[in-house]
This record gives structure tokens, sequence and C-alpha cells, in this order.
């Protein structure tokens, strides 16, 4: 059931870029490597406040890759912030 949601995106998302006259690949393109890049920033962030011993860490799950995706780095940044304000309360 998931691939149909994937499928249906993807068709939707090409006819919209047809609509719109803007290349869909460039925009897969780079909002593939904001998630990849923003896996790598997560991976590398929990790992360094674990070995600081802190109790901060940002799961790697569908919100976080979504808020990467659109977002970038900053919404990575937002991410660990809006966690530390969580763990303050």
């Amino acid at each position: 059931m998931f691939i149909v949601y994937i499928v249906a995106f993807l068709i939707v998302f090409f006819l919209v870029s047809k609509i719109f006259n803007f290349n869909p690949y460039d925009v897969l393109g780079n909002m593939v490597v904001r998630v990849l890049s923003g896996i790598i920033f997560i991976s590398v962030c929990n790992y360094l406040i674990f070995i600081s011993g802190k109790n901060l860490h940002v799961n790697i799950n569908e919100t976080s890759l979504v808020i990467s995706a659109i977002l970038g780095i900053s919404g990575v940044c937002f991410l660990y912030l809006f966690q530390w304000i969580l763990t303050m309360m």
C-alpha cells in the first residue's frame, strides 16, 4: 500500500512540474542531496553528543528526513533545538 502512495506522489509531482515548466530532476536531486546530508549530519551530531555524555539525540525517521529535505541543515539544527527545549521541560 505504501508503494501506491509513492507512485501517486511521483505522478502528481511530474504532472505539476510539466504544468509549471520546471525540471523535476533538479528538484528531486536537490532533495536527495539534502536528505543524505541531513542523515550524515544527524549521525555525526548524535555520535558527538553520545561521546560527550549528554542525553540529547534526534532519531532518524520520516519526520526528520522530510524536515532535512525541505529545510536542509538548518532544519536539522532546528530539530536539535526542539529536542533541547523538550528535554529542558
